[in-house]
């Protein structure tokens, strides 16, 4: 007896060897490896985004009560409300309104910048550092920054116009109907224009000097250098730009409800204002759940199109 205990104790030192032998082998190989990696990422992936969107789609069936537990299957009767309702087109208008807007200005502003700061000048280093401060401020901040300043009784942006005889006496830039969502797309770009600015600035850099010494060499102009080296060579960051600035502009919410909430009326109430409102303002859960399923699709769509029209793919690649 005793000596089979002692030679059990022997044989567990070259078991456990074995075992850890066995696992490291399991865990080299390369499906095993490439699994235990991707899965983490892939279960966040699933419960992040990929949850939230097809409990949203389901949502949309149903007419959810607020305070009782009990949904009731509706199928399409909310979405057939939805497209029969003016509010949802007029804020469907508005929302590609505001993100074509600000994407023009973000592209059109954002390059000009990019262009500028990559030249060396004096002080060039404090300028890109400026330029790149509105990108750091948290949106909510910026958005109380952009009310006060743009406040009617005591906002710095009445108070230069009237000293430079601009405008006869305060007005309020967020509060009218005429000049609400212009007030509100100039304060989005302010904040978001940097994001154009430093995909171009990084695309500038990374062109050859050889392209413009040679330019220069041949007598090129600085709008034939511009439009023959500098404009097609930034073809692929507009392209991203587009894209990306659009479908995160047409679903901003934050700034637009900062600075004014879907006012004054109705005059930047959004497509994600609009069902915020439904949501938590009227309690049609549902409802707002098959706004959020309506705009998802029309994104989508929007997206496919782009990518077999546009072929951003065939711009990026890298030869």
């Amino acid at each position: 007896m005793a000596t089979e205990v002692s030679d059990d104790l022997k044989g567990r030192p070259e078991r456990g060897r074995k075992y850890r032998d066995r696992l490291y082998r399991t865990l080299s190989e390369r499906r095993v490896m490439a699994a235990l990696t991707i899965l983490p990422a892939l279960l966040l992936f699933v419960f992040i985004t990929l949850g939230p969107i097809v409990w949203a789609i389901a949502a949309g069936f149903y007419e959810i009560p607020v305070f009782v537990p009990q949904w009731e299957f509706v199928f399409l009767d909310n979405y057939i409300e939805l497209l029969g309702e003016g509010p949802f087109w007029a804020s469907l208008w508005r929302s590609v309104v505001f993100a074509g807007g600000s994407t023009a200005f973000q592209l059109v502003v954002g390059t000009g910048i990019a262009l500028l700061i990559n030249r060396e000048f004096r002080f060039s280093r404090l300028v890109q550092t400026v330029v790149i401060l509105p990108y750091m401020i948290p949106t909510a901040v910026l958005g109380f920054m952009a009310l006060w300043m743009g406040n009617a009784q005591w906002g710095i942006i009445n108070r230069v116009l009237i000293d430079f005889g601009i405008l006869s006496g305060p007005f309020s830039w967020f509060g009218r109907h005429s000049t609400a969502m212009i007030a509100v797309i100039l304060t989005s770009s302010w904040k978001f224009t940097i994001f154009v600015t430093i995909m171009v600035l990084a695309r500038l850099q990374s062109i050859p000097d050889d392209f413009y010494e040679a330019a220069r060499v041949a007598g090129a102009s600085r709008y034939q250098v511009f439009r023959d080296i500098t404009l097609p060579n930034l073809k692929s960051v507009i392209f991203i730009v587009l894209l990306l600035r659009g479908v995160w502009m047409f679903n901003k919410f934050d700034i637009v409800w900062v600075l004014t909430g879907g006012g004054p009326g109705d005059a930047t109430r959004t497509a994600p204002i609009y069902a915020y409102e439904l949501a938590f303002g009227m309690t049609r859960l549902g409802k707002a759940a098959a706004m959020s399923t309506l705009l998802f699709v029309i994104l989508a769509s929007v997206a496919v199109i782009y990518f077999r029209t546009l072929q951003p793919a065939e711009e990026v690649r890298a030869e």
